[in-house]
């Protein structure tokens, strides 16, 4: 079902697309303006602007409550929905300062993720409303209703922006960590990517219950300690599990039981130095084993890119330098945001946006993306 008023998308020369990413953090949405050229997997994107918009107090505990599965009524549920979908339409309406846009394309805020079942929870209508513009969402269902893990589903887009003559790892430390690899020079078909263990959801759980504050900003507290063996060695053990089982991560892996059991027996500083070193090792090592070229590069994207002590012992343990992702003119907080346009661009091309080789998925049965339009214009 398409809007008849709206220009087809093989009709433009180019497409101008919002992306909007939130993550585990429930801190805030960010938002990229992406100009597309071409269509397909030839396509072209350009970042135009980006921006980060803070979640007010009171929706941000809401969605925190969700995704720590707190039971909520229907109606509870209903109304996060729909103030969520307000959210997105009042923030992106002030970032595009009236600019017509061809689409937007909106991740939602995962809030339970255990394959087959997963929940990136959005009430897009609002956004159409505001925006007078197609919106795609929900992009993980039709990966997973052809069996796939649904995640990550990034892996395409880093290869149609992050492509090289040299192999390339690109590294997302979020919520959880997930890697993409491109071979140099290599085609959709070549390029991996899994997830492989929780990131930020163990530091940032440190933060808050340790620390009494949403994060550690640029790793303060975790370079005032000395990270404790025994702690690094129980957690890496943790990780490793998830490292191992070749599956989307979700709920129910955020590894918050180490955090309550050291937090008794160690200092702050230590915890938090003690948790970043156990993460950190296990996602070198796992870069490390995947093997890449002599000059292969790791580039880091995500909000633990911003964790020195995180970035180093990524890099010590994957025995070579890992580069911000900032040093190829993408800035960390763009990236997710762009690659969701980047998604929705390939979607309404009608691309798959997933790869079988990542995700599992089999044969397509739908359509990637749950679309909604704006009316038609009476004639």
């Amino acid at each position: 079902m398409r809007d008849d008023d709206q220009p087809r998308p093989q009709a433009l020369k180019e497409r101008w697309i919002v992306g909007t990413m939130t993550g585990t953090s429930l801190d805030g949405l960010d938002a990229a303006l992406v100009r597309v050229e071409g269509r397909g997997l030839a396509l072209r994107a350009t970042l135009a602007e980006h921006d980060s918009f803070r979640f007010p107090d009171d929706l941000s505990q809401r969605l925190r409550q969700a995704a720590e599965q707190t039971p909520m009524s229907s109606g509870a549920f209903a109304a996060l929905s729909l103030d969520f979908g307000r959210f997105h339409a009042e923030v992106l309406r002030g970032f595009l300062h009236g600019r017509p846009i061809h689409l937007a394309a909106l991740h939602g805020q995962t809030v339970f993720h255990a394959p087959p079942v997963s929940w990136q929870l959005l009430q897009p209508a609002p956004v159409v409303a505001s925006l007078g513009c197609p919106v795609v969402c929900d992009l993980r269902q039709a990966d997973l209703a052809a069996g796939g893990q649904g995640a990550p589903i990034t892996p395409l887009a880093d290869w149609i922006l992050f492509r090289a003559e040299r192999d390339r790892a690109v590294v997302n430390l979020g919520g959880f960590c997930n890697a993409t690899f491109l071979p140099a020079s290599c085609d959709s078909t070549e390029v991996r990517g899994f997830d492989i263990c929780a990131c930020n959801q163990v530091l940032d759980a440190v933060a808050r219950r340790a620390l009494g504050c949403a994060y550690d900003v640029d790793g303060v507290h975790a370079r005032q300690g000395r990270a404790d063996t025994a702690a690094v060695a129980r957690l890496r053990s943790l990780l490793q599990l998830q490292r191992h089982g070749r599956r989307s991560l979700g709920t129910g892996d955020e590894a918050i039981e180490w955090v309550d059991s050291e937090r008794t027996r160690l200092s702050i500083h230590d915890l938090a130095a003690s948790a970043a070193l156990g993460v950190g090792e296990t996602i070198g090592h796992a870069l490390r084993d995947h093997g890449m070229g002599h000059d292969g590069e790791v580039l880091l994207a995500g909000g633990g890119a911003r964790h020195p002590v995180l970035v180093q012992a990524i890099s010590h343990a994957a025995a070579r330098p890992a580069r911000l992702l900032d040093a190829i003119g993408v800035a960390l907080e763009a990236r997710e945001a762009m690659e969701i346009a980047v998604l929705g661009a390939l979607a309404q091309d009608g691309v798959g946006i997933s790869l079988a080789a990542v995700t599992g998925r089999g044969a397509a049965c739908v359509a990637d993306g749950l679309w909604s339009y704006p009316p038609k214009s009476p004639q």
